[in-house]
């Protein structure tokens, strides 16, 4: 599944990515498997089991270890809906099956738009998620000025999701102008 999502990612060897979210790291992984050597993907997380089980730093660096990936992914604990990273500091950001697990809408609205913050003119964004969200998500997209390069159903369901949870990517583009917001 996520071969398929890394293809629109328009990565170079040297992007530098945001995964938020990242919990033990699966697209953390397939992301810097991607990258060059001046390539990095920062995984940032809160490591809740709630969210997902066995959910933590140690866990995920240990799967990234063993991957020989090391040197391309930094792990960082934070909270996506208050990015300690200045403006325009990533070329991708991606979120996985993460930002629905923020129960507060406003608060979802916040992760979406801080992603954005922080993601560099000209740069791609791409949310896969569960539930009910990808017109929340969709609509922050537009506020904030970025062209939606993709809003579908995913049309499969995985252990994240019961089979009457669809599953869908929402993904666009930074204008490299000032209208983005």
């Amino acid at each position: 599944m996520f071969d398929e999502a890394i293809r629109h990612l328009n990565l170079t060897p040297d992007s530098q990515v945001l995964d938020l979210g990242c919990g033990r790291g699966a697209l953390l992984t397939k992301i810097a498997q991607q990258l060059g050597p001046a390539g990095k993907v920062t995984g940032l997380d809160l490591w809740l089991s709630r969210d997902q089980s066995h959910n933590k730093i140690t866990v995920t660096q240990k799967n990234v270890d063993d991957l020989g990936l090391t040197n391309r992914v930094n792990l960082v604990t934070g909270d996506m809906t208050k990015l300690d990273f200045p403006d325009a500091s990533f070329d991708v950001v991606t979120s996985s099956f993460a930002i629905h697990n923020i129960k507060n809408e406003q608060a979802r609205i916040n992760a979406v738009k801080e992603a954005i913050r922080v993601l560099k003119p000209g740069g791609h964004i791409m949310i896969i998620d569960t539930g009910r969200n990808i017109n929340e998500y969709g609509q922050v997209f537009q506020d904030a000025g970025l062209q939606i390069t993709q809003s579908m159903s995913l049309v499969f369901n995985g252990w994240w999701a019961t089979p009457l949870t669809d599953s869908y990517v929402v993904a666009g583009n930074k204008p490299t102008n000032k209208t983005a917001k």
